[in-house]
């Protein structure tokens, strides 16, 4: 990596990998050791009461083989109370894997991790919403709705689950058939060319942003989607330099991509909120030490109302604004 370089001129600064300004915003920690031992408490108490209380009868029910029919697609562990089972009830329903961010920082198993995912990202995201009440919000990468059901039980007005894949949307839209909720809507899309989408009040993304093919034109979009808040979980390099790394996953023939991941320095992310008209003010982050893993609480109030005044630059005020020229 090139070291940061700062150059004066007469009327400006060149500031090349890093941001001219130190990065204020506040800090805190995503969660207390104390919080970290009540939320596993909490998890394998889930756990125990699981196995305390299945019925395997339930197996034997048209709810499961409808869970059946999606073999394969359960990333998140969807609940269905009433009927006494969940998504995580067979092995071969779910996605085995090492259970990231949902391991709590190594303290659950991956097995643990991988059966409740994602219940422990939703004990430590719970606390840091705001009211739900009355407010719009919407999860772009909703995989099988278990966050846009949460919104819901929360008493959002209207919540929306942005999905491109197809199947893991369709498994979406039959678990919330089941449960009810009448204020969810889910949405097969490509969020990063659906101009159609409308803002929210609240925009929530977890682990996605990464994943996209143009992680800088998501985060564009979903700053001008988030009508007072952005809440974006997400993993990232604890430093002030500017740093953005490509990973990819191939068959072993090497001729078919299975994922891409980007990396991001978290002072790049910063300085590119900035660029969009994010002022360091308007960022709380919660950081996970060690784990390359914040949470990032961006109000946006202030941005809509500054676009209004005009306070971008004109070259690129059009592409900052998402004020894109489609097709008739």
């Amino acid at each position: 990596m090139r070291p940061p370089v700062l150059i004066e001129f007469d009327n400006y600064i060149y500031a090349q990998g890093r941001d001219l300004v130190a990065d204020d915003s506040v800090s805190h920690p995503l969660f207390s050791s104390e919080t970290l031992t009540a939320m596993l408490a909490e998890l394998r108490a889930m756990l125990a009461r699981e196995r305390e209380n299945f019925n395997p009868e339930v197996l034997q029910t048209p709810i499961a083989e409808r869970i059946d029919s999606f073999a394969g697609q359960w990333f998140q562990r969807i609940d269905f109370p009433e009927h006494g089972i969940s998504t995580t009830s067979q092995p071969s329903w779910g996605v085995h894997d090492e259970g990231g961010v949902n391991t709590l920082g190594r303290h659950l198993t991956s097995e643990e991790a991988c059966l409740l995912r994602p219940w422990p990202k939703w004990l430590y995201v719970k606390p840091l919403l705001p009211d739900l009440h009355g407010k719009s919000i919407m999860e772009v990468g909703s995989n099988n709705g278990f966050f846009p059901i949460r919104f819901a039980e929360l008493g959002a007005a209207r919540v929306t689950g942005i999905e491109v894949q197809k199947r893991k949307h369709e498994t979406a839209v039959w678990a919330n058939s089941v449960l009810g909720f009448q204020n969810i809507s889910f949405r097969h899309s490509d969020f990063l060319v659906d101009l159609s989408i409308e803002p929210h009040d609240i925009i929530f993304v977890s682990e996605v942003v990464n994943h996209m093919l143009c992680p800088l034109w998501a985060l564009t979009r979903l700053v001008s989607l988030a009508k007072e808040l952005l809440i974006l979980d997400t993993g990232v390099f604890e430093s002030q330099e500017h740093s953005l790394e490509l990973s990819t996953g191939w068959t072993r023939d090497g001729k078919d991509l299975r994922f891409l991941s980007f990396h991001i320095s978290d002072g790049l992310l910063c300085s590119y909120l900035k660029l969009l008209g994010i002022r360091s003010d308007e960022i709380v982050k919660y950081v996970e030490k060690g784990a390359e893993h914040i949470l990032y609480r961006i109000d946006t109030r202030g941005l809509h109302e500054r676009r209004l005044q005009g306070e971008i630059v004109e070259n690129m005020r059009r592409s900052l604004t998402v004020d894109l020229t489609l097709p008739e």
